[in-house]
């Protein structure tokens, strides 16, 4: 199969966020970027673990997350050289955007390799949802924005984040281990997080876009078990 990318790829926040806290573990798993045969040993570690995956987006997320990783080793590889080579450091531009066409043209090599490489793909490019409001959550939050407000308005203090954030990560749990539906527990997590976002950039003047990926960053731990409601979140209109 040979993937058409029309436009340039990019991690995506639900991929990129939580890149920085794995490093460690990563290394553990696999070794340093710099180590001989890192590359060689990850591609295959991804071949591996991608196609233990069950769903799409599980695979796809899996595909972007490890990929990212090895695009890292091809970038340190590529500033060791410039280092010995042209007796310079790699300026910070030079980097993001080498790492940007690595990535580019990494993941989609590394979605060929598997059968379904176009229901993959396909779920790739839905991944970016994750992170965004869905159209149906806020014209169901524009209807009942009233009440909305007047929680907001209720009792807000320099702590409250916090609280509210443990309290709906507390529900969010509690939802997802009840017998509802995977498309009703999609949307009330999407609504949850999305009353804590409120909570967050009234509290604390964060810009709400960044206050919701936040949120849907610290929630994505509870949902790496389920992933027909993950995958319902992604696919939410």
């Amino acid at each position: 199969v040979s993937l058409m990318i029309s436009t340039a790829i990019h991690p995506p926040p639900l991929v990129h966020e939580p890149r920085a806290p794995s490093f460690p573990r990563l290394f553990r798993m696999t070794g340093s970027p710099g180590n001989r045969g890192f590359g060689r040993y990850l591609r295959q570690r991804i071949k591996t673990l991608v196609a233990r995956e069950k769903t799409p987006v599980e695979k796809a997320i899996t595909m972007a997350y490890l990929g990212s990783f090895l695009v890292d080793h091809i970038v340190h590889a590529e500033k060791t050289a410039c280092r010995i080579l042209e007796h310079r450091d790699m300026s910070e531009p030079e980097e993001t955007s080498l790492w940007d066409h690595h990535y580019g043209s990494v993941i989609p090599t590394l979605i060929e390799e598997q059968p379904d490489a176009e229901n993959i793909h396909q779920a790739l490019q839905q991944l970016e949802a994750y992170s965004r409001l869905p159209q149906s959550i806020f014209r169901s939050r524009q209807r009942h924005w009233n009440a909305i407000r007047r929680l907001l308005e209720s009792g807000h203090t320099p702590e409250s984040p916090s609280e509210t954030e443990l309290t709906a990560l507390a529900k969010v749990q509690f939802v997802l281990a009840s017998e509802r539906s995977p498309r009703a527990k999609a949307r009330i997590v999407c609504l949850a997080a999305s009353l804590v976002a409120d909570r967050i950039c009234w509290c604390r003047h964060i810009p709400w876009p960044a206050a919701y990926l936040q949120t849907m960053t610290d929630i994505y731990p509870f949902l790496v078990t389920q992933p027909d409601v993950l995958q319902e979140i992604i696919y939410l209109p």
